[in-house]
């Protein structure tokens, strides 16, 4: 199974020292979110994010800081996860597991381990894996859907061919002050590029490796999931 995926509850259960001491609430959206990991490190990044609140569909609410961990069991109906190494303040990482449950090549559960505290969170699948706010996801996606209706239907070949030719300079623009690893201008002029044009894929992606490079998770998270939107539009 590729472990690049998010996994979205609606309720959890908590065990401490193997005993139920916390039920299903009734509503508590969660996302867990496994990606090889942010620093070309080995293994994986767990990130853990509360869907609820304000912004839920960017998923920027951390309830979870990232943390790097790789497999250390796995069979057809099982992946677990430990953590390793330690953060800039020492603590370990190796507090923090995840056990990923199968059934038939799908992912039904997720169990987050905090091994020091002995507290195991079980969640639930949720029964619609796309459970964030559809309102905000509309609000957030507008401009896009905006500029594809006028790229596709509206606008003549010269002002697209303007359009283009712009958002390509400043995308290359940015693409040389990565080059010179001047991170901080790179990703203003990936995001000029797409103020002129949302749909500019190629700015998308290198926005994406800088905001790995300087670790801005709700940025990173947020681009990705713009192209993600793109690809569905077939962009």
């Amino acid at each position: 199974m590729n472990l690049d995926f998010i996994f979205k509850s609606s309720d959890h259960l908590r065990y401490e020292n193997g005993q139920l001491v916390a039920g299903l609430s009734g509503g508590a959206n969660r996302a867990l979110k496994v990606e090889p990991d942010i620093q070309g490190r080995e293994g994986y990044t767990v990130t853990l994010y509360n869907l609820d609140g304000n912004h839920p569909f960017w998923q920027n609410n951390v309830q979870m800081s990232p943390k790097p961990m790789r497999i250390i069991e796995q069979t057809s109906e099982k992946i677990v996860l430990r953590g390793y190494g330690h953060d800039i303040m020492g603590e370990s990482f190796e507090d923090y597991g995840l056990t990923i449950q199968i059934e038939e090549n799908s992912i039904e559960k997720c169990i987050l381990h905090m091994h020091d505290r002995n507290v195991d969170i079980e969640y639930k699948k949720a029964e619609d894996q796309f459970i964030a706010d559809s309102n905000t996801e509309k609000d957030d996606f507008q401009e896009i859907r905006n500029f594809v209706q006028k790229w596709t239907s509206q606008w003549p070949m010269d002002i697209k061919m303007s359009i283009a030719s712009k958002t390509d300079e400043l995308n290359n623009i940015g693409a040389d002050f990565y080059g010179r690893d001047d991170i901080t201008n790179a990703i203003r002029y990936f995001n000029q590029a797409l103020d002129i044009m949302p749909i500019n894929d190629d700015a998308l992606k290198n926005l994406v490796i800088c905001y790995r490079l300087t670790n801005d998770q709700q940025k990173l998270f947020e681009t990705e999931k713009k192209l993600e939107f793109l690809k569905q539009l077939g962009v």
